[in-house]
């Protein structure tokens, strides 16, 4: 997202300031127009210096501005300055482009939006950063990024008229969005050659090389230069080659059928603006080359281009009422999960589209009704989510090293030193009568000497093996300099389920409760008779709404997000190996006779089983701030309804009818978490056949029957105990950050030896949050944190200064407090010590002992990386 806000009443009109959150950089755009006096005295001064007042302006951009601009109004500015505190990053060029009045847009912060009418301006105005564009809005006098862009219809919940836009309209916006594709410009040879020889280093070694001439030193200049040549070289071979992987992953053009002005026609995607409507079921559109939201239809895609994340994911179509064109943000990187699901994102590869009756119309006035999956084009080239990721690769967080703040105080002291030899032999020569032509080479001579001439050289062609090494590994580096700081990587931190451990699960068996001892069972490792274990109906329930009549196996087959796909089950691995287990068959079913309809889900028991079929009426994904998916499920005939929710222990035994928890739910659910198997409890609820369809999810997650759990084994992966030995012995600090339970993290952890044998570990349990203190007491936030040990020892941390103590004193073991620890944090804890103790040693001391980090959502893991390079 990018908050723009202007300066102060007397600037205001010459310069703003931009927040580009995504960037991680606040920069001020200045208004700048040429001065001609300025432009003459700049050249002239770069005649007089010999070209070195052009140098000086390479290496120090802002000196070109200062000379040959002049400030100016936004509003009449030619050039914009980009500036970052007191270095400029950029000098854009403002370009105007014809306006005939019929783009209206809304721009600014998604809550609080700014109305522009351009209806009575002849142009627009717009410079680009970075492959961010700014257009300028007069009516505030300041630029606004297009990616705040929104159609007006749009926060109406509108979308775009069943005709389509007009061709007026698609080239206003063609000429401000540009087009609809990541195209990135190349730099040619010539220019890279450039810019690498204008390098200090390298105009320090030029030089050094006329100087040696001079001296007639011609073999060992002509040694450096050959040697810079080729090391100059291989750089631009390296960096042309990488440019272009890069552009080619990035650039992607397809075939697409548009409406627009009533007319549907093919075209390729590069043509796409804001607001097209495109037909995603036609063949040969496989992948997505824009943002867009669906209309009609339904899709499921592969995002794994984007997230890295293997799972197909379902999209459907907004509803009219639930407001999704609304609430979209434009100017966000991504957009909220729940929103998500209605949107397709540019990159994403379409596994299968399904049709649905369209309100937009046919190839000819007289077609019947058609089909379609449409969607509506809401972002376009780097405004989409894939290309804020191209951006992020061409243009990385800039990060401090010790390693180049170490080496330029090193080259710095030679050059100390360089100069206080220069002086002194000036000196020593003048007494000697030297002639100062001899006298300024020989002092000159000196400086070369002390500053190696070769360290450029040899410090890039090591950079270019380097390079090459990684390539044939399949890692790709645009900034080779970049390398030479990857030796300083202290802390790595790894994901479990697919990173650590096998990508798919094995259902290790589930563990139904009894029904008159309201004790676990024993747990059961093959289906049979699981469709034995309905509950018993509870006192006091009303008899529609009871636990009577739910069952587990039903819960298996039913309660999960799966599609089929070419007669093969698509969706989550953890999903499928449940249905594998239950020994259900998934198949698709009309509930109507048209055959265009979309068809539901249906669960097929086994022959053997006296149980009906099951129709998933409704789903509810998997949200991982709830941390539970559910569905609700009917017979054919619509009768007998039931709700099926799987989740978090911890979370769904808070959903469940007391009287249904089993006593010993706290010691089971122990025993396989410290043994490292992933637990997921069931539970469910029967509905009344009226109310069913009228309830939201929260009414239908909330009194449920406990079922039981069903328990996963997680293989670790044939390598991860070396990598992370071989790790441990570079002295690189190893940690796992999972959304899994934090005994079963542990366990893992245990098992691959990212937790060292003999390690005691420490679990947060997160008590009633303590906010505040009458006498401003700042530790009292950290004693709503206790730190138990894993395995129920009597020693836990203080929870101040994290240190082990005793829970019974008669009982001390000075052994255990005396051995080496490690904590265990999970995500309510993470969170609540994030926001209230911040800062506090005690906070540090946990980033530093945190081995395993559990129940962590997607946001708290970005946030955790970040904390810890602050470190």
């Amino acid at each position: 997202m990018l908050a723009i806000r202007p300066k102060d009443t007397q600037l205001r009109d010459t310069q703003q300031t931009v927040s580009l959150e995504k960037d991680g950089v606040e920069i001020e755009l200045h208004g700048c127009a040429v001065s001609r006096r300025g432009v003459f005295g700049y050249w002239a001064l770069v005649v007089c210096t010999a070209g070195l007042a052009y140098v000086a302006s390479v290496w120090y951009p802002g000196m070109y501005a200062r000379l040959a601009m002049r400030p100016t109004q936004l509003a009449q500015a030619s050039y914009i300055r980009v500036q970052q505190g007191d270095k400029q990053l950029a000098l854009e060029r403002v370009t105007a482009s014809p306006s005939d009045g019929s783009f209206e847009s809304g721009f600014g912060e998604s809550k609080e939006r700014v109305e522009c009418n351009f209806t009575n301006k002849t142009e627009l105005r717009a410079f680009s950063f970075r492959h961010h564009c700014f257009v300028f809005c007069p009516t505030f006098n300041a630029f606004f990024a297009v990616s705040q862009w929104k159609d007006a219809a749009w926060t109406r919940g509108t979308a775009t008229q069943v005709s389509g836009l007009s061709n007026n309209v698609v080239a206003q916006r063609m000429r401000v969005f540009g087009k609809c594709n990541i195209d990135i410009q190349e730099k040619s040879y010539l220019q890279l050659l450039w810019e690498e020889a204008l390098n200090p280093l390298y105009v320090f070694q030029v030089a050094s090389i006329a100087i040696w001439c001079v001296e007639e030193y011609y073999y060992y200049s002509a040694a450096i230069f050959v040697i810079s040549l080729a090391s100059i070289g291989s750089t631009l071979v390296s960096t042309k080659h990488t440019a272009r992987r890069v552009r080619a992953m990035a650039n992607y053009v397809c075939a697409v059928r548009v409406l627009r002005s009533n007319v549907w026609s093919d075209m390729e995607s590069s043509e796409l603006v804001p607001g097209d409507v495109v037909d995603l079921a036609e063949p040969g559109l496989d992948v997505v080359p824009c943002d867009m939201v669906l209309l009609e239809g339904n899709c499921i895609v592969d995002e794994s281009m984007l997230t890295g994340e293997s799972v197909p994911e379902s999209k459907v179509s907004v509803v009219s009422g639930d407001h999704v064109l609304e609430s979209i943000d434009v100017a966000a990187h991504t957009f909220d999960p729940a929103v998500s699901r209605y949107i397709v994102f540019a990159g994403t590869r379409i596994i299968r589209a399904r049709k649905a009756r369209s309100s937009y119309p046919g190839f000819s006035s007289n077609s019947a009704q058609p089909f379609r999956a449409t969607a509506m084009v809401l972002r376009t080239g780097f405004c989409t989510t894939k290309g804020t990721l191209v951006r992020s690769i061409l243009f990385p967080h800039a990060t401090k090293f010790r390693f180049y703040r170490d080496a330029m105080r090193f080259v710095w002291c030679l050059a100390g030193i360089a100069c206080i030899g220069f002086i002194v032999n000036t000196i020593n020569l003048h007494r000697l009568g030297v002639s100062p032509g001899e006298m300024a080479i020989k002092a000159l001579d000196l400086i070369t000497v002390a500053v190696p001439p070769a360290l450029p050289a040899s410090m890039s062609i090591g950079m270019v093996f380097a390079a090459r090494r990684l390539r044939k590994a399949g890692i790709f580096c645009i900034s080779p300099s970049r390398i030479n700081v990857a030796s300083k990587v202290a802390v790595v931190v790894f994901d479990k389920t697919g990173t650590l451990t096998e990508e798919g699960m094995d259902v290790l068996g589930v563990q139904t409760v009894s029904q008159t001892l309201r004790e676990f069972d024993e747990l059961q490792t093959e289906p049979w008779g699981l469709e034995n274990t309905s509950t018993m109906q509870y006192p006091g329930e009303d008899a529609k709404v009871g636990g009577r009549g739910l069952s587990v196996d039903v819960a298996l087959a039913t309660c999960h997000s799966l599609s089929i796909v070419d007669g093969t089950l698509v969706g989550d691995p953890l999903e499928i190996k449940m249905v594998e287990f239950s020994g259900w068959s998934i198949d698709e079913r009309n509930t109507t006779s048209d055959p265009h309809e979309t068809p539901t889900i249906t669960a097929c028991p086994p022959q053997s089983s006296h149980q009906a079929i099951r129709v998933i009426m409704r789903c509810f994904e998997f949200a991982p701030e709830l941390r539970r998916s559910s569905v609700v499920t009917s017979d054919l005939n619509g009768r007998q309804l039931a709700a099926y929710v799987k989740g978090a222990p911890e979370v769904i035994r808070d959903l469940c009818h007391p009287e249904s928890v089993p006593k010993n739910y706290d010691t089971i659910l122990n025993t396989h978490t410290q043994g490292g198997y992933r637990v997921i409890s069931l539970a469910g609820r029967m509905l009344d056949i009226d109310a069913a369809q009228l309830l939201n999810r929260k009414s239908i997650e909330c009194d449920l029957v406990f079922l039981g759990f069903l328990v996963f084994e997680n293989r670790l992966k044939p390598a991860t105990a070396s990598v992370l030995c071989e790790l441990r012995d570079a002295k690189i600090r190893t940690i796992m950050c999972t959304g899994d339970n934090p005994l079963t993290a542990v366990s893992v952890a245990q098992e691959c030896s990212l937790i060292a044998p003999g390690t005691t570990v420490f679990v947060s349990h997160l008590k009633q949050p303590a906010l505040c203190s009458s006498d401003g007491n700042m530790f009292v936030p950290l004693t709503s944190v206790e730190w138990k040990e894993s395995t129920g020892q009597s020693i836990e941390l203080d929870p101040v200064t994290l240190i082990p103590k005793s829970t019974d004193p008669h009982n001390a073991c000075k052994t255990e407090l005396n051995r080496p620890y490690c904590l265990a944090i999970t995500g309510a804890a993470f969170a609540y010590l994030e926001r209230h103790a911040q800062g506090t040693p005690a906070w540090k001391h946990m980033l530093m002992r945190g081995a395993v980090f559990a129940r962590m959502s997607p946001e708290q893991k970005a946030a955790l990386v970040d904390h810890l390079q602050q470190l």
